[in-house]
């Protein structure tokens, strides 16, 4: 028995380079592989040595198999995030474009500010709506958004710049002139609606 180990322990030494190699160690791992090689090793017969050939090359196929497959999981997840990231650049929410071709209601102007809203009612209401004799005029501005009726009542009523009107809706004076535009626009293809 002393004998067949140090037999083993042998091999394993002068063979050491080949067997520190990671597919050869987790062949070796396997322990019906170990028990195997070292048959092979005390008992050297075609037959054992067959047998250890035939597990060796399943186990390689096997390992080539996982890499391959594992291989093909990590470049496609990469792809996936590419083409995703792709399709996300490529399709940007705008949120300051118009909604029609007349310009009109932008997309931004849809989304409810709840927080807002005690603030919007007191602010519209009571000046701008109020001071309107106009029918036709009072219908169009009826139509615009509480945010746009907002920014026209802080214009022309209490005469605010488009900069203080930014300062106090916490928001760019350029998107302020850009919803200030888009509310005439849209009060003044309502009245040239109705007029036709």
């Amino acid at each position: 028995m002393e004998k067949d180990n140090q037999k083993i322990e042998e091999f394993f030494y002068r063979n050491n380079e080949q067997v520190s190699n990671p597919i050869i160690k987790s062949f070796l791992s396997d322990s019906e592989n170990l028990h195997l090689v070292q048959k092979a090793i005390l008992y050297p017969t075609d037959i054992n040595k067959k047998l250890v050939d035939e597990s060796f090359q399943s186990h390689y196929i096997n390992v080539r198999k996982t890499k391959y497959v594992s291989n093909l999981i990590y470049f496609f997840s990469l792809d996936f995030d590419k083409k995703r990231r792709r399709k996300q650049n490529r399709t940007l929410l705008i949120l300051d474009n118009g909604l029609s071709k007349y310009g009109g209601t932008t997309a931004i102007e849809q989304i409810e500010d709840a927080s807002n809203e005690k603030e919007l009612d007191n602010i519209v209401g009571e000046g701008l709506l109020d001071n309107i004799e106009d029918e036709q005029l009072l219908k169009a501005l009826q139509k615009l958004t509480v945010r746009q009726l907002q920014i026209l009542e802080m214009l022309y009523v209490k005469e605010l710049s488009i900069k203080e009107i930014g300062q106090t809706l916490q928001t760019s004076p350029q998107n302020i002139s850009n919803l200030h535009r888009n509310a005439l626009n849209k009060l003044n293809y309502t009245l040239r609606k109705k007029g036709e």
